[in-house]
């Protein structure tokens, strides 16, 4: 025997049933890069760059984030990050905090690159809170580049 659905159950099902496609997708952001382009695909050559780091041993440089996260879904702390291009921070705990320390040590300064870090990780651990803190220490460093010879 065929149910009756009422209006307002038909109604509560339409609005689950939207909420929870409107859940499902959620947001997302994607970036696609490529050398296609309309005439076919773009050959780049790129100049391998000669540059050395001038140390400049006279002063330390440090600095210290932190970020904390709630319930393990919601994060706050620091949102600017140093990005060495062929160079690869070491894999281990605090990556993202260490990046933005080191990124908080160099900001303001005439310097190019933190030269020789040395970290500080300090994680605590409570209910539905992770905190990680991280100090970094380490000499400035300027990138000089040689120009090619003609």
């Amino acid at each position: 025997m065929p149910r009756n659905i009422t209006l307002p159950t038909m109604t509560k099902t339409l609005l689950a049933a939207v909420l929870t496609v409107a859940v499902a997708t959620g947001c997302t952001t994607s970036t696609i890069r490529s050398t296609q382009l309309a005439q076919g695909v773009a050959l780049i050559d790129i100049e391998p760059v000669k540059a050395r780091c001038v140390v400049d041993t006279t002063q330390t440089l440090q600095a210290v984030s932190q970020t904390r996260t709630i319930l393990g879904l919601f994060r706050s702390g620091d949102h600017e990050f140093a990005e060495y291009p062929g160079m690869v921070f070491r894999q281990g705990p605090a990556m993202r905090e260490r990046r933005a320390a080191v990124h908080k040590a160099i900001k303001g300064t005439d310097f190019d690159v933190m030269v020789n870090p040395k970290y500080i990780v300090q994680q605590k651990r409570r209910p539905f809170v992770r905190t990680v803190t991280v100090q970094v220490a380490g000499y400035g460093g300027r990138l000089v580049f040689e120009q090619p010879e003609p």
